[in-house]
């Protein structure tokens, strides 16, 4: 069988939850899994039974891409699938495009080479979507800048006042004025959004969505020195249900909140970070990358492919995400994709042979196959479109 079994790699960062993860794939450790990466990045590269590394695997296999995605992308699987478990805020970060990645990688060669801490982990732009398998609440680009001081006049009044309005000239400048504003003034900002926030008759919860201040709140708890917990207030919350994607582009201000999710995105680990989080910053790299405009949020849209399964709108031309249901499909001539069971089971059968894969199992079918595909359950699939 030409479709190979693979084995994802599993992050273990803090905000994840405990129980997502392994009720898909086991392995229950008691304490946070953050993320399930089913791809060839180096910093998370996937296991082909009995065949090494996923990268390995493709490098060794021209077929698996196709003549023409091995050409195009040069050898490499050109998208990264991922499983989210989010209890936590992530941190508020953005990504760069192709060019800005290049050029933020050769910049920090040197860096790179003597062991310091750099903004660019390789030199693939990144662009991503993420589709809800349980509710999800995310924050994703600014709100119009009207609408922003609004809120903050409402929820922190006395620093409105004294010295947020005199910064909301525009987006931009309110965002990095919050980041240069000295410590002091930082405690008495957060200090009256917490006391105003435990004051508020909003709850933080609406059922199934976090709130704005429900957001804030859990921000709060987990960075109570951070200036981003004011973010929630500066940006649209968006609430996905199950079955709905949303996509995020290079340059998007952004950060998961709470749920559990697919994720398909370009082959990078290229994150900047801007509040919310322990780890390192680099402002001025990330204001040189990021889109200061309002953004209204649209959600993917899906449709049929010819061969019955959903294929959802992709902010990219290097991936898509595909979702199938229980019925039988015959496939032929597709790219290069990795498919994730998340219920029930699936049945390959191609030129004689078969595969089956059961709940929190995932293959690499290799591009240009034929087979048919017994669904039970479901599953999803991310795929390089053709390469044309």
């Amino acid at each position: 069988m030409e479709i190979k079994k693979i084995k994802g790699v599993v992050k273990d960062y803090a905000w994840g939850n405990n129980d997502f993860i392994p009720s898909l794939i086991g392995g229950a450790t008691g304490g946070p899994q953050a993320e399930l990466w089913l791809g060839s990045h180096p910093s998370g590269d996937a296991e082909v039974s009995d065949n090494g590394h996923l990268s390995d695997f493709i490098r060794e296999n021209k077929s698996v891409l196709g003549e023409r995605s091995w050409n195009k992308y040069n050898g490499r699987l050109p998208l990264l699938m991922k499983v989210l478990a989010i209890a936590k805020p992530l941190s508020l970060q953005c990504h760069p495009n192709k060019s800005q990645a290049e050029k933020g990688w050769a910049r920090e060669a040197e860096a790179r080479a003597k062991g310091e801490a750099v903004s660019y982990q390789d030199d693939n732009e990144k662009c991503e979507m993420i589709l809800a398998l349980s509710p999800i609440t995310a924050l994703c680009g600014f709100r119009d800048i009207e609408v922003m001081k609004a809120d903050l006049a409402a929820v922190v009044p006395s620093a409105f006042g004294r010295v947020l309005r005199s910064l909301s000239t525009d987006i931009e400048n309110l965002f990095m004025s919050l980041f240069s504003l000295p410590g002091e003034e930082k405690k008495a900002i957060l200090a009256e959004l917490k006391s105003s926030l435990e004051s508020s008759s909003e709850p933080s919860w609406d059922g199934l969505f976090l709130t704005r201040s429900g957001i804030s709140r859990e921000c709060l708890v987990e960075y109570p020195d951070d200036i981003g917990c004011l973010f929630p207030f500066l940006m649209n919350v968006v609430h996905l249900q199950v079955g709905e994607a949303m996509p995020i582009t290079p340059g998007t201000l952004h950060a998961y909140v709470f749920g559990n999710g697919i994720e398909v995105m370009n082959d990078s680990d290229n994150v900047l970070r801007g509040g919310l989080t322990k780890k390192r910053m680099d402002l001025p790299e990330l204001r040189s990358i990021m889109k200061f405009a309002p953004l209204s949020v649209a959600k993917c849209t899906s449709s049929k492919d010819g061969f019955g399964r959903t294929v959802f709108s992709s902010p990219s031309p290097a991936f898509r995400l595909l979702s199938v249901s229980s019925g039988t499909y015959e496939i032929k001539d597709d790219p290069v994709a990795i498919i994730l069971v998340t219920e029930g089971c699936v049945r390959f059968s191609a030129k004689g042979e078969s595969l089956m894969l059961e709940k929190g199992e995932a293959a690499v079918i290799p591009s240009g196959l034929e087979y048919t595909m017994s669904v039970r359950g479901s599953a999803y699939i991310s795929e390089v479109p053709d390469a044309e």
